[in-house]
C-alpha cells in the first residue's frame, strides 16, 4: 500500500487551518472528513455529529453538540428514544 502525503481535496481543511494532514484514513485527511455545524460553521470531530431532522424535506442538519437543542429531534428514531429518555431522568 503506498501511504499517501497530500490530501485530495481542494481545498484542503488542514492546509487551510496549517496543520499537517493526518493521513491515517488514505487519501483524504481526517480534518476533510469533517463536517461543519449547520448552525455555527465550527467543525464537529467525526462520529461527534448530531443529526437531527430539518423537518423540510425529511433530511438531516449536522450540528454540533453545543447547538443541539431540547426541541430538535434526532435523524435516527432510536438514538432520539435514547436522548429522550435519558432527558428524564
Amino acid at each position: 500500500m503506498i501511504e499517501t502525503t497530500t490530501c485530495c481535496c481542494d481545498p484542503c481543511t488542514s492546509t487551510e487551518l496549517g496543520v499537517e494532514p493526518d493521513m491515517r484514513l488514505g487519501d483524504t485527511c481526517v480534518l476533510c472528513c469533517c463536517r461543519e455545524c449547520e448552525r455555527c460553521d465550527t467543525l464537529i470531530d467525526l462520529d461527534c455529529e448530531n443529526q437531527i431532522k430539518d423537518g423540510a424535506d425529511a433530511g438531516y442538519w449536522d450540528v454540533c453538540d453545543i447547538c443541539l437543542l431540547d426541541t430538535d429531534i434526532l435523524y435516527d428514531d432510536e438514538l432520539e428514544a435514547e436522548r429522550r429518555e435519558g432527558m428524564h431522568r
